[in-house]
């Protein structure tokens, strides 16, 4: 038997995990702060108490649900289908909430809460399907099929 050092091992999971958390935060924070300041002409948008609460929601909910997806669907990680379908839900999640934000100008903590409880089993299954419509075709170079 081997003597695995399974706390160190753990610590680098926990290590990744939490970096990959920070990047999703990042680029959902950077992509949004782009979109809904920078318009056609240009134009800055002041800053409201509601749009303080909808971006709070949005940087918060938005890692918290698509790092849910990226943890359940680690033995994916190396299959290079599922990172572009979470990287192409990330955009349309990102789009589609910028455009609610344009639209809705009041908004209360709790509407994050609930489209983001709506949003998360939606994205899962989008990511399963893709990932099972199209692993044959683009898996990666070391992964083996039987």
């Amino acid at each position: 038997m081997s003597n695995k050092n399974t706390s160190g091992s753990s610590f680098y999971t926990l290590l990744g995990y939490l970096a990959i958390l920070v990047i999703l935060a990042l680029i959902a924070f950077l992509i949004g702060a782009v979109m809904y300041w920078t318009n056609f002409n240009g134009v800055l948008v002041s800053a409201s108490r509601d749009t303080v609460v909808k971006w709070v929601g949005f940087a918060v909910y938005t890692p918290v649900t698509f790092w849910i997806v990226i943890k359940g669907s680690r033995q994916r990680w190396h299959n290079k289908i599922f990172w572009w379908t979470t990287t192409s839900l990330l955009f349309v999640h990102t789009a589609c909430l910028v455009a609610i934000f344009r639209y809705v100008e009041h908004w209360n903590l709790l509407y994050s809460v609930l489209i983001f409880m709506i949003e998360g089993p939606i994205i899962l299954t989008v990511s399963n399907w893709t990932f099972e419509k199209f692993r044959k075709r683009h898996h990666s170079k070391d992964e083996s099929h039987p």
